[in-house]
């Protein structure tokens, strides 16, 4: 009797969290809506991303970051983390060091290899400084 009872409550708090806007069939179907456009939403994100490392990657110029911060962001994208990094970053056309706060998934992998004091290869947008990607 116990166990129903408890069932019993577990849904009447999920009905009292769930909003207005999203209870009964019209409501449900706002709900679904509203999630797949989020995930659309998402992978577009992550698709403008992706265009964005591939140009990167072709037409930015090589410099060298050094790590002075890392923080996990709580993401991941297939098991992979996502991690904000705090750069010194000098290229060619800068030799002098100037901070960039970047974020970037990297492979689980090669986490330990992004400790504050290590160097990593970067290419920069020649137009923006403050956009990188990890070479």
């Amino acid at each position: 009797m116990g166990f129903f009872k408890d069932i019993r409550n577990l849904q009447k708090q999920a009905d009292a969290m769930t909003p207005p806007e999203y209870k009964g069939f019209g409501g449900s179907m706002r709900q679904m809506r509203d999630g797949v456009a989020l995930a659309s939403q998402t992978m577009s994100d992550l698709n403008a991303g992706q265009m964005q490392a591939q140009t990167l990657m072709a037409t930015g110029v090589p410099g060298q970051g050094q790590i002075t911060g890392v923080r996990d962001t709580g993401m991941t994208v297939n098991d992979n983390p996502v991690v904000e990094l705090d750069l010194q970053v000098t290229t060619p056309s800068s030799p002098v060091p100037y901070p960039v706060t970047h974020r970037q998934m990297v492979n689980r992998l090669q986490v330990a290899q992004l400790q504050p004091g290590a160097t990593v290869q970067v290419r920069v947008d020649p137009m923006n400084p403050q956009s990188l990607i990890l070479a």
